[in-house]
């Protein structure tokens, strides 16, 4: 079976393991990233390779003919962004991240830095929680499509401010200035099933309530 994207489980204490297995599929390469081998462990898949410092890990003796790759607790990488490093070194361009979101906020704001190191990269990647799902808009015209009803927000990231228009949402924009400081659009509302955003400049996080 070719196996096109990669999922990469982490450690958070906030994720449900019943929502980490309905959003795996059969053909998702899946690593886990230190302590998610615990996490993954309360659901029926079996991963494709672990990866950690084992700092967070609490049973070692899970997935006995799993390939297991011991990291060094002191280096550069966290552990999710050196799973990156290998899948993106296996050719993987599509990722998918489960378990990486609240639990510490150092952690979490690490974990979104990291869809900008895929950006560079030529991949894309979802951080994917039970209330949302995160990606990184693209320059020009984003299209989302069967929307309608869902809560959207768009925030800057990684710049001081982003332009952006809107329509099919209840407060549309035309080229509109938005700062980091101050991101007036939080909680805004899908009208129509298909929606588009463009993001004329800067960087921005698109989340969509689930």
């Amino acid at each position: 079976m070719v196996k096109k994207r990669c999922v990469i489980v982490g450690a958070s204490p906030a994720a449900g393991f019943e929502f980490i297995e309905k959003r795996i599929n059969s053909d998702d390469f899946v690593i886990c990233a230190d302590g998610g081998r615990d996490l993954i462990a309360k659901t029926s898949i079996i991963p494709d390779l672990v990866i950690g410092d084992m700092d967070s890990a609490l049973n070692m003796e899970l997935f006995d003919n799993v390939p297991v790759e011991v990291l060094p607790v002191a280096k550069d990488d966290t552990d999710t962004m050196y799973c990156v490093k290998t899948a993106l070194e296996k050719g993987f361009t599509e990722f998918l991240f489960l378990g990486v979101m609240g639990g510490r906020a150092d952690h979490t704001l690490a974990n979104l830095s990291v869809l900008l190191y895929l950006r560079e990269h030529n991949a894309e990647g979802t951080l994917a929680s039970e209330y949302e799902d995160i990606t990184l808009l693209k320059k020009g015209r984003n299209e989302l499509n069967g929307v309608k009803g869902r809560t959207i927000s768009v925030m800057p990231f990684a710049c001081g401010s982003v332009k952006l228009t809107y329509s099919g949402l209840l407060y549309p924009l035309k080229e509109a200035v938005v700062g980091a400081e101050y991101p007036y659009t939080l909680s805004n509302a899908a009208v129509e099933n298909a929606v588009e955003i463009i993001l004329h400049e800067g960087n921005a996080l698109l989340m969509i309530n689930n």
